[in-house]
């Protein structure tokens, strides 16, 4: 899992900004010691190198390409001021400023110096940060000088889908000689670190043999719809403790404000899209060696997206604002339309059994700054589970690039075939917080 850790520091003398000079946010203070913040960016793949792109969900790779952070110091001593920003900074054009930092290039880092005016003086403080791209989300940052008591929210824009987009917080003590407290004073700099997660989820689906027709209609499209959907994150209740696979999971939805609802369930219930694929996009001309399944047979078959995909394949994903389950009703549903919409056939989808969502209680983050989650009341099941921040399910395996399109690479590169009318199942990745496997029922 991609992590980002900011430090806020402070050194003893002068310091060299050599490392940072096109860094406009960086201001000398020569009149005692200077306070930094180092921002740096561990990644162990390439896409962390991108330019200003929004990253599409092509695969479980926990990639990123977040072109802003910015820092939000906020006082919390007691009285009038507590909860004051007291600093704030806007890291811009990330991967054009900042410098790699291990031998792969595939982590980066950047480090500044607080304005003389800004220094923070003795006292308790917390700084949280924001990774984005503008335009993605509408933030609720709040400014220097501005008494706050809402955590952080970003909202997504009318009718648009969620981005990618990362936050994270810590508390740090300042003592009156300007050192930070309960660090480690034998180095120069003495770290505040702050992990910044994910705080969106993710949902794909990968198919293969999907079947042309249901009885005389011809299959146009297929997709996930969903019980609910969300357009609105709030950025607290942070699982700091999360550094590795299956570490301190927590099953968190930071989602609310509910969107339109733009689609139906088979029994004509209203449901949300969460991803879907026109099968022409794939199969440009339709099931050419009319067999009546679109698999690697039709020699017709191309990449919808850049990524490497099992030939005869379909692919289909989004990022998701996170929503809880509806206590009595299933969650998803994977459906064939016809060319106006019609759902043709669809299937139930369940967590496979062996879940570790399964049982669990969910919690939802809280609007208060520093509020406890609240517990939702019921237990997941497989049919009834919610979509938590920082975990993908999917239908099917797709890791990563595939290194030969011809064959399916069991655990890596596994498209569901959809001609037997089977199960499917979600799943919750490795490189995110959880990876859950779904299935779809008969």
């Amino acid at each position: 899992m991609k992590k980002y850790f900011i430090s806020g520091a402070m050194l003893a003398g002068l310091m060299s900004l050599a490392a940072c000079s096109n860094d406009e946010g960086v201001v000398a203070d020569n009149n005692g010691a200077e306070q930094q913040f180092t921002i740096t960016l561990a990644s162990s793949g390439d896409r962390a190198t991108r330019a200003a792109a929004d990253r599409t969900l092509e695969s479980e790779a926990a990639g990123q390409s977040i072109e802003k952070v910015t820092l939000v110091v906020r006082s919390q001593d007691d009285g009038a001021d507590k909860n004051k920003v007291v600093y704030t900074y806007t890291l811009d054009n990330w991967n054009g400023t900042a410098t790699n930092y291990d031998t792969n290039g595939h982590g980066k880092k950047l480090t500044f110096t607080i304005p003389k005016a800004d220094k923070l003086g003795a006292g308790s403080y917390v700084v949280t940060a924001v990774g984005y791209n503008e335009g993605n989300y509408t933030l609720s940052l709040p400014n220097k000088g501005d008494v706050v008591d809402k955590n952080i929210t970003a909202t997504t824009p009318t009718g648009a889908e969620a981005k990618e987009v990362f936050a994270g917080e810590q508390k740090f003590n300042v003592t009156a000689d300007k050192k930070i407290e309960e660090t480690d004073a034998s180095k120069a700099i003495q770290s505040v670190d702050v992990t910044l997660h994910r705080q969106v989820a993710g949902a794909y689906g990968y198919f293969t043999s999907i079947p042309a027709k249901i009885g005389k209609t011809e299959v146009a499209s297929i997709r996930m719809v969903s019980r609910s959907k969300n357009t609105v994150l709030t950025f607290g209740s942070f699982n700091s403790s999360f550094t590795t696979t299956d570490a301190h999971v927590m099953y968190m939805v930071n989602g609310s404000v509910p969107a339109t609802k733009t689609a139906k369930f088979l029994n004509g219930e209203e449901a949300n899209v969460l991803f879907s694929a026109k099968i022409a996009d794939w199969f440009p001309g339709g099931d050419e060696n009319i067999d009546g399944v679109y698999d690697k047979k039709d020699t017709n078959w191309t990449k919808h997206y850049s990524g490497s995909y099992l030939k005869g394949s379909v692919f289909a994903s989004n990022f998701i604002v996170p929503f809880s389950a509806t206590q009595g009703k299933s969650t998803l549903e994977l459906q064939l339309l016809d060319a106006t919409g019609n759902v043709l056939y669809a299937w139930p989808v369940k967590l496979d059994a062996s879940n570790d969502q399964i049982g669990k209680t969910g919690e939802t983050a809280s609007a208060d700054l520093f509020g406890a989650g609240t517990a939702m009341g019921f237990a997941e099941t497989a049919d009834v589970f919610s979509l938590f921040r920082n975990h993908i399910y999917s239908i099917g395996i797709h890791k990563q690039d595939t290194t030969n399109p011809d064959k399916t690479d069991p655990g890596t590169d596994e498209p569901t075939d959809l001609s037997k009318i089977q199960n499917v199942v979600i799943r919750v990745n490795d490189n995110w917080e959880a990876l859950h496997h779904m299935s779809i029922d008969e």
